[in-house]
C-alpha cells in the first residue's frame, strides 16, 4: 500500500523522504483545497530528488477551468507530461478532454470529491481515459471495499486529515474582514459554530470550509491493507508539523493506535464517515 502526502509546502518534502511513498502538490492558482502550491519550476526543482529516491509525485488541476482558461491548461498538461510526472488529479471534464483531444500522454486521477462515491461511474470514467480514482472521504469503509471489489482502478483513500466540507467563489473571509475593517492577518481561520471549530480557508480560487474534526483511519489502514486498496491519502493541512510526523512514524512502523493518535492530535479526532451510513442514497429499479 502506498503512502500518498499532502503537505503545506514543498521545502519540508526531504524531512518525509522515509515515511512517505508518494506526495500530492497543487498546482499554481488551478487546484483547490492546498495550502500552498507549486509552479513548473517548483517541480523541476523537486524532481531530481524524488527520482533518486524512487517517490511518485501527482499534481492537482482539480478546480473548474472556465472557457478562457482552457488555453493555459492545456499548455500546462502538455508539460508536466514531458516531465513524466505520475498523475494529474482532475475535477472538471475538460482535462479528460484535453488528454483525449490531444493525445496527452499522461495518467489521469478521477477526483470530484464529493462525486466518487460509486463503482458505475468510476468504471465509467474508466472506459474514458481515467486510471485512478481519489476516493470521496463521505463514504463508508464498507462503500470503499465493496467499489474495490468492483472496479479495476486503482483507488486513493483519505485516512488522516481534516475533510474539505463547502466551498464557494465568494471571498468570505475577506468580504467579512472589509465590512468591520479588520486586518487579515493570518493564511487561515476558524469558524465556531456549536461548540466546534472548522478551518477555513480565503484564497484566490474562494472560500474553503474544512471539517472540525481530523479523521483518524489508523486502524482502517491496517484493515485496508489486506483489501487491496491501493493508496492512503494522509493530509497535513492545518495539523502542527511535529506532531503529524510523529504521526506518520506511527503509519510507516505500524506501532501506533488510534487511542496514541487520538491523544497526539487532542482528542481532536473522529472517524469521519467511516462508519455512518448514507441517510438519502440513490437506488435503481429495473422497469
Amino acid at each position: 500500500m502506498t503512502k500518498l502526502m499532502i503537505i503545506p509546502s514543498s521545502t519540508h518534502i526531504e524531512e518525509l523522504m522515509n515515511q512517505a511513498d508518494a506526495f500530492l502538490f497543487g498546482y499554481q492558482k488551478m487546484s483547490m483545497n492546498f495550502l500552498n502550491t507549486v509552479d513548473i519550476e517548483d517541480i523541476k526543482k523537486m524532481l531530481p530528488l524524488l527520482k533518486e529516491k524512487k517517490k511518485q509525485i501527482f499534481i492537482a488541476l482539480n478546480k473548474n477551468f472556465h472557457n478562457n482558461e482552457l488555453d493555459h491548461l492545456k499548455e500546462i498538461m502538455h508539460q508536466l507530461a514531458n516531465l513524466s510526472i505520475d498523475g494529474i488529479l482532475y475535477y472538471d471534464v475538460a482535462v479528460i478532454n484535453l488528454k483525449n483531444e490531444y493525445k496527452i500522454d499522461i495518467p489521469l486521477i478521477w477526483g470530484a470529491e464529493h462525486l466518487t462515491t460509486n463503482y458505475a461511474t468510476m468504471n465509467y470514467w474508466y472506459k474514458h481515459g481515467a486510471d485512478m480514482v481519489y476516493v470521496s472521504g463521505e463514504i463508508t469503509k464498507k462503500e470503499i471495499l465493496e467499489i474495490r471489489e468492483n472496479t479495476k482502478l486503482p483507488l486513493i483513500v483519505p485516512i488522516l486529515g481534516y475533510l474539505p466540507m463547502f466551498v464557494s467563489e465568494r471571498h468570505e473571509i475577506k468580504n467579512y474582514l472589509d465590512y468591520f475593517q479588520l486586518k487579515d492577518q493570518s493564511s487561515f481561520y476558524y469558524m465556531e459554530k456549536e461548540g466546534k471549530k472548522y478551518p477555513i480557508v480565503d484564497c484566490e480560487e474562494g472560500t474553503f470550509v474544512y471539517s472540525s474534526h481530523i479523521l483518524n483511519g489508523y486502524q482502517e489502514y491496517l484493515e485496508m491493507k489486506k483489501h487491496n486498496i491501493d493508496y492512503v491519502l494522509l493530509n497535513e493541512n492545518f495539523i502542527e508539523r511535529g506532531t503529524f510526523l510523529k504521526i506518520l512514524a506511527f503509519f510507516h512502523e505500524e506501532t501506533g493506535s488510534d487511542e496514541v493518535i487520538d491523544q497526539l492530535l487532542d482528542q481532536n479526532t473522529d472517524k469521519g464517515f467511516l462508519y455512518k451510513e448514507t441517510v438519502y442514497q440513490v437506488k435503481s429499479y429495473e422497469n
